[in-house]
Parts: C-alpha cells; sequence; structure tokens
C-alpha cells in the first residue's frame, strides 16, 4: 500500500507534525501552496496541487481557521477526483482551548468532503497547540498512523 501526507500549513504547526510523522512512516510530505494565504479569502488560487492519483492511503492534515477548514484545504479536497479504492486519516492542529470551538467541526467537515468521493476515511486526531497533553496526542497519533 503506497502512503503519502498532504498538508495545508500556514504557520508551520501542521507542517511540524507531518514530518515527524513522515519520518516515523518513511512517507512523502506533500504540500498544498497558495497564492496568498491570507484565510480570508473565500476561493484561494492553488499553486502547488498534490498529485494523489498513485496513492492507496493518505493523510490529509489542516489548521483551523475561523472555527472551520481552511479555505485552502476545502478547495484542494473538494477539487479532488472520485476517491474511490482510497482510505484516509485526519489530523487538524488549532489554537482553541476546546476541541469544540472548531476542532470537531473542522475534522467532520474534512470527513464529509472525502466521503463524498468515495473515500474511506478511518482515524481522525484534534491536536491542540494550547493544551497540556499536545505532545502526548501528538504521539499517540504518530503510533496510530504509522501501523
Amino acid at each position: 500500500m503506497k502512503k503519502a501526507i498532504v498538508i495545508y500549513s500556514k504557520t508551520g504547526n501542521t507542517l511540524g507534525v507531518a514530518k515527524r510523522l513522515s519520518e516515523k512512516m518513511n512517507v512523502e510530505v506533500m504540500e498544498i501552496k497558495v497564492k496568498d494565504d491570507n484565510p480570508n479569502i473565500m476561493e484561494p488560487t492553488l499553486t502547488y496541487i498534490p498529485d494523489i492519483s498513485n496513492y492507496d492511503h493518505l493523510i490529509f492534515a489542516s489548521p483551523v481557521h475561523g472555527f472551520n477548514l481552511s479555505k485552502v484545504m476545502q478547495v484542494y479536497l473538494k477539487q479532488l477526483p472520485d476517491l474511490e479504492n482510497k482510505t484516509a486519516d485526519l489530523y487538524i492542529t488549532h489554537f482553541f482551548p476546546f476541541a469544540w470551538m472548531g476542532g470537531n467541526r473542522t475534522l467532520k467537515q474534512m470527513k464529509n468532503i472525502l466521503e463524498s468521493k468515495h473515500c474511506k476515511v478511518n482515524r481522525l486526531t484534534s491536536i491542540n497547540w494550547k493544551s497540556k497533553r499536545r505532545e502526548s496526542v501528538i504521539q499517540t497519533m504518530i503510533e496510530n498512523y504509522s501501523m
């Protein structure tokens, strides 16, 4: 099974976690690039669109913006073709004190988009950057996702 990690990272937190996961899994990290990463742009222009056609399992990761999935990741996921026969795990990073302040909603948004494209979504992880348990959550996710 060929695997890859596809991320959008604005501040580097999501990317940092992806690099750690990539080292453990020995897989490629593909970072979505955008012309202007202002989170208020409703339809961002993607300048690098990772090609996932050769992968069977993907890990998608994004920060939370304004209590929702970042517009960049939304645009990327919505432009993907049908993902039948592909599986995915998801993680998000956020700075809110509680997951109900956007983390859970963001994971649900990602899952819904992917399932509408016939992708089977397995694991979901919300990483709260303010939490004292952050490192433990990241470590557990890396162990679970790399199995």
